[in-house]
């Protein structure tokens, strides 16, 4: 296994020490008797010098090796000056070939191009497993790993507990027709929407729980935030308002720009982003739905009760300075059915959406959850859900609220809108390696 990165090699192994490296040939100059090789890893790149005078007879083999090969290298670290510069190289013995690059594909998965650019998506997703590689591509996805690390680290040192929620369920937040669905064992079952259900459960044990786990939706969206299949941040909180939930969403959000700027700032200079917290700092601003709607109309008629599209929400962002904005108390019309009535306004719920500037929409939500059982039968009636066999399918929900459930609420981000909202980056798909879109073939 191997056992030095070029990151040790740049670090921490001394001058003239022998090395052996494994990696991949991004990038060959041929100087007759000489060549240098780009080799890069999963952690960097160095300059590999091969002589002939020291391969001899093997130099020959080496010129051909194609760009994208994987090879063994051993050799010696030394310094060279580049441009009154001093920088790292190995200073080859040997070069083996481990695996042969025999593609003719354009542009190389390693090159530097535009991987993001629209022009590529289509040839980018058809070829997804050979395009992890590309340095920005891989960027992306090392920075939202670490993110996920980050959020982890978060709940864990202020005493939440993690929740494993099952994927395959009969329970949903939303409308049938939005889920895939599938015959298991002789009854319909669902790939899951949201874990509420279960982390509702969890509260009465833990009191404060969240998941990191695999949602899916069935819409058919072609928009630059959506996803059939994408990773959801879930928190359920015993004993919380609305308030407590959006200033816990906000200190999320805060955290978690402070950390990535941080612990991302290889990436970010990578993808050539910039990442500035202050910019997330709380308190964020809030207007109603109501409040909303009124905006929206001086600049053109908007129908109370719809919910409010991308570029609304991008005007709304503007009339606040850009900055991140709150939007509570969302007619119950438009919301689910687990969500706690306004008693101020019974059209509404005591929900609100997280909403980022910069054309980047809704990231996040909170919502008062309903601990009274004939409130939630009320509303899962008014959402055409209390046929005996929907009272038999939520059982388990519905006998929580004589089970001692407290007053609670939850709150539910998008992971992956959030790592494209810190890396500014074009498109959601971006920061999954194998996405699931509307209209598209899976591959792979």
């Amino acid at each position: 296994m191997k056992k030095i990165f070029i990151s040790n090699i740049l670090e921490s192994v001394q001058l003239q020490q022998q090395v052996e490296l494994f990696g991949w040939v991004k990038h060959i100059r041929n100087h007759n008797s000489i060549l240098f090789l780009d080799l890069v890893d999963s952690t960097g790149k160095i300059q590999v010098t091969v002589s002939k005078s020291r391969l001899k007879k093997h130099f020959e083999k080496v010129k051909d090796v194609r760009p994208g090969s994987a090879v063994r290298v051993t050799g010696h670290k030394h310094n060279f000056n580049n441009k009154g510069r001093k920088n790292i190289e190995i200073v080859a013995e040997t070069v083996g070939v481990l695996g042969d690059y025999n593609l003719k594909i354009t542009p190389h998965p390693r090159s530097k191009f535009h991987v993001f650019d629209e022009k590529y998506t289509d040839l980018v997703l058809k070829n997804r497993s050979l395009y992890l590689c590309n340095p920005k591509q891989a960027a992306v996805l090392s920075f939202k790993s670490k993110f996920v690390f980050e959020l982890h680290k978060y709940f864990q040192e202020n005493k939440f507990t993690f929740i494993e929620p099952p994927i395959l369920t009969e329970m949903l937040l939303y409308d049938d027709k939005t889920a895939f669905h599938f015959d298991y064992e002789g009854n319909k079952v669902w790939l899951s929407q949201c874990c509420t259900f279960q982390l509702e459960a969890a509260i009465l044990a833990f009191e404060k729980v969240y998941s990191i786990t695999p949602s899916f939706r069935s819409e058919h969206s072609r928009s630059d935030r959506h996803l059939n299949e994408y990773t959801h941040l879930k928190v359920e909180v015993a004993w919380s308002n609305l308030n407590d939930l959006s200033e816990l969403a906000e200190n999320i959000l805060y955290s978690m720009a402070i950390r990535m700027n941080e612990v991302g700032k290889k990436e970010l200079k990578i993808l050539g982003a910039s990442l500035h917290p202050d910019d997330y700092k709380p308190p964020y601003p809030s207007i109603t739905y109501d409040e909303a709607v009124r905006i929206l109309n001086k600049k053109g008629h908007f129908a109370y009760g719809k919910s409010l599209g991308r570029s609304r929400l991008t005007e709304l962002t503007k009339s606040f300075d850009n900055k991140h904005l709150w939007i509570k108390f969302i007619p119950r019309s438009a919301e689910a059915f687990p969500f706690s009535i306004n008693p101020a306004n019974k059209n509404l719920v005591l929900a609100a959406d997280l909403i980022a500037p910069y054309d980047f929409a809704e990231i996040g939500g909170v919502a008062e959850k309903i601990h009274s059982k004939d409130e939630l039968l009320e509303r899962m009636a008014e959402k055409g859900r209390s046929s005996s066999k929907n009272i038999e399918r939520y059982k388990s929900y519905i006998e929580l609220r004589d089970a001692g459930l407290p007053p609670h609420g939850g709150i539910g981000m998008g992971i992956d809108r959030i790592a494209r909202y810190l890396m500014k980056l074009p498109h959601v798909k971006d920061v999954l390696p194998f996405p699931r879109l509307f209209g598209r073939r899976w591959n792979p």
